[in-house]
């Protein structure tokens, strides 16, 4: 059933990147993420995790990628990653990076569930996975996704 406004459209997710930032970003909810998953075994919130981890970064490249398509999260700056999050916004997600810049002030946290998903269990939710890189002197990046509120979802 589709709603009176909605625009539907299909493509591979490089078109769908360059949809999603190729302009400024849509108003809160009006993209309607569709990624089926293929495997039902495996934890929907997982799926869903895994795929807007590829934007995320996609959108990072997009924007900050070099000749290669490569970026340096050292140089990404806060307004950098502000920009992206309004982006996720338009799809109805929160996108969350949490930085430690020191081992004192790194934040364990376990189970990493994206590395173990021997772990996940029916119950994980989408706000129980991220990812963690590290940069330069050891700093740790975050990212994490969570459904934003108004959204129907109820992770």
């Amino acid at each position: 059933m589709s709603e009176e406004g909605t625009e539907y459209k299909e493509g591979s997710h490089s078109e769908f990147i360059r949809y999603l930032f190729g302009s400024s970003p849509k108003p809160p909810n009006t993209i309607v993420l569709e990624s089926p998953i293929n495997d039902t075994s495996k934890n929907p919130e997982l799926h869903i995790f895994e795929q807007l981890l590829m934007i995320f970064v996609d959108g990072l490249k997009y924007f900050h990628g070099d000749d290669q398509g490569k970026i340096d999260i050292n140089q990404i700056a806060a307004s950098d990653l502000s920009i992206i999050h309004e982006y996720f916004h338009s799809m109805g997600y929160e996108s969350m990076v949490d930085v430690f810049p020191t081992i004192n002030e790194y934040k364990f946290r376990y189970p990493d569930y994206f590395k173990d998903q021997d772990k996940i269990t029916e119950s994980c939710v989408l706000r129980d996975f991220y990812y963690e890189i590290y940069g330069h002197n050891n700093v740790v990046f975050r990212i994490s996704f969570m459904f934003k509120i108004g959204n129907d979802k109820s992770s």
